[in-house]
């Protein structure tokens, strides 16, 4: 949260927006803003998950619930936002978005603007929104992000995911500093291996943008991810102990101490 716990219950809410986003697609982008979310909720953090990515959404597929509705219904003024809503596990609440949808999937940089602001302005018992954009360097994607106040960027070792990730992160940079920018390295063997994957990735950033992007935490290549993936569950109800739900877990503890303004910059120290 942005504030203490006191400050939610008794005073303004403070909203902190969490942005997934990847250069390419095929990384494990939607697997990790939805783990994300629920390690979050177990937390204590009262979150929603917007599945931003409109044209191929499946947040809902992985997530185990049926979403009759979701934010097109919003924007066309079919539903509000209340109504397309979900309840997902452990106290998730979900903002579906729609599969196979043109005009979803080309929306504008004033259409997301806008639904950003209607998540902030309607759901008032959230503290967190993470928003799971779609990949690609899209304006609408980047309008999201500019949403941000916490970006993460997903990414593989391998060479395309490598250089769309850098693409991904020189725009950001152009836009504004880096402090609040985070690469998260998915599928790696092990920490230390995400670790290098990071450096690698820090020391183009610094050699060609003269900024270092942040580092939190990796996620291991994890079989039972998978498994769990196919049965339409998360990791935390299907196998707790196992190695990707620790690394979900230490990811968002790093992120929920990065929620505070005063840590955001840095939020392992």
């Amino acid at each position: 949260m942005t504030d203490t716990d006191e400050n939610v219950t008794n005073g303004p809410r403070q909203l902190t927006v969490i942005g997934v986003a990847s250069g390419k697609g095929g990384v494990g982008k939607t697997t990790l803003s939805a783990h994300i979310a629920l390690a979050l909720c177990q937390l204590g953090h009262r979150v929603a998950l917007l599945d931003a990515d409109l044209g191929l959404a499946n947040a809902q597929l992985l997530l185990g619930v049926n979403a009759p509705f979701h934010v097109g219904d919003v924007l066309a003024g079919r539903k509000s936002l209340d109504e397309v809503c979900v309840a997902g596990p452990l106290g998730l609440t979900l903002i579906p978005g729609a599969s196979g949808n043109s005009e979803l999937a080309n929306l504008t940089a004033a259409e997301a603007q806008g639904l950003v602001q209607s998540i902030a302005a309607s759901t008032q018992e959230i503290d967190v929104v993470v928003i799971d954009a779609a990949a690609g360097l899209s304006e609408s994607n980047l309008t999201f992000l500019r949403a941000c106040d916490i970006r993460l960027v997903v990414l593989q070792d391998e060479p395309a995911s490598i250089a769309d990730a850098y693409g991904l992160i020189k725009l950001q940079s152009l836009e504004s500093r880096m402090e609040n920018l985070f690469v998260v390295p998915n599928r790696v063997s092990s920490q230390k291996a995400g670790a290098d994957l990071f450096e690698k990735m820090n020391r183009v950033c610094m050699k060609f943008l003269d900024e270092p992007v942040g580092y939190l935490h990796s996620v291991e290549e994890d079989p039972e991810l998978t498994k769990a993936s196919r049965q339409r569950q998360n990791i935390f109800e299907s196998n707790p102990h196992s190695s990707a739900a620790k690394c979900f877990t230490e990811l968002a503890l790093r992120l929920s101490k990065a929620l505070s303004r005063d840590n955001i910059a840095n939020p392992t120290q």
